[in-house]
This record gives structure tokens, C-alpha cells and sequence, in this order.
């Protein structure tokens, strides 16, 4: 599969999981995230308020995330990464958009918001500084790699 910015947005919104890196004391820590949405290039996740990663990023709210699909041909190979700063998402309209495009994203996710079954949890805007796209139907090494500044 080719990528270009056209098309990025709907590999971004069809990757099932993201991997999120964050930062424990100038160590990377990685972990997947399911419960996640993108609108553009911002991505929103919720995630539990006592979680290591919500004193991660509160610490360095630097980020990347890394959108993958599953099973890809290594000649048609493609991810992207997004780096940027995540911020808590703490004002009630932006909070309300959160939930709805995590909503309309995840019927699992909509059927807590049902139930009142989030409010233990936390929200995170990513604004991105920097998309970097690896797509290896157009060759490898440097050549693979597009960089876009936001």
C-alpha cells in the first residue's frame, strides 16, 4: 500500500491499535493503545487517571505514536509516527468532542460512556509537530521515509 497525505488520514483512522512512547526518568517506555482517535492529524486517547503514563506526561508531555497496520507485504510496507505534545484535556467542550470522536470510533468505548463507566479516567489531545511517513513501495532506506512538518 502507498501512502501520501491524502491518504494518510484514513490509514490513521483504520490502524486498530497505536503504540505511544513516552519518557520515565530519560527512559523511553512504550505500550499499546486501543481506546484512541484521530481528528486530522490530532489524536485524542483516554486512559486511567492513576496510570504511570499520565505522571509520564505530565513530567515531558513529548510524545510519538506509531500507527501500524497488521500483516502488510514488506515490498508495500507502511506506518507513520506521529510526534507532539500531549496535553490533559481539561475544558468541557473540548472534553465533549473527545468523547464523541472516541465514541463514534469505539462502540466498546461508547457503550462506558453509557454505562458512566469513565470516570476514572483521563483525556489527551497530541497536537502533532512532525508526521514521519515509512513507505517502503517507494524504496528503501532515505527514500522511504517522507517527513512532514505540522
Amino acid at each position: 500500500m502507498s501512502i501520501n497525505t491524502n491518504s494518510l488520514h484514513e490509514y490513521l483512522n483504520q490502524t486498530k491499535f497505536i503504540v505511544l512512547a513516552t519518557n520515565n526518568e530519560q527512559v523511553p517506555i512504550v505500550r499499546t493503545l486501543a481506546s484512541f482517535a484521530v481528528d486530522n492529524l490530532t489524536t485524542y486517547f483516554s486512559t486511567g487517571k492513576k496510570t504511570d503514563k499520565v505522571q509520564q506526561i505530565k513530567s515531558n508531555p513529548q510524545v510519538s505514536i506509531l500507527f501500524q497496520h497488521e500483516n502488510q507485504e514488506i515490498g508495500s510496507f507502511v506506518n507513520a509516527t506521529i510526534t507532539g505534545k500531549a496535553t490533559e484535556i481539561t475544558e468541557k467542550i473540548e472534553l465533549e468532542k473527545a468523547i464523541k470522536v472516541l465514541s463514534d470510533r469505539s462502540p466498546r468505548f461508547k457503550e462506558r460512556v453509557d454505562k458512566g463507566e469513565i470516570d476514572n479516567n483521563i483525556f489527551f489531545r497530541i497536537d502533532p509537530q512532525e508526521v514521519k511517513v515509512l513507505d517502503f513501495s517507494k524504496g528503501l532506506g532515505p527514500n522511504a521515509v517522507e517527513i512532514l512538518r505540522v
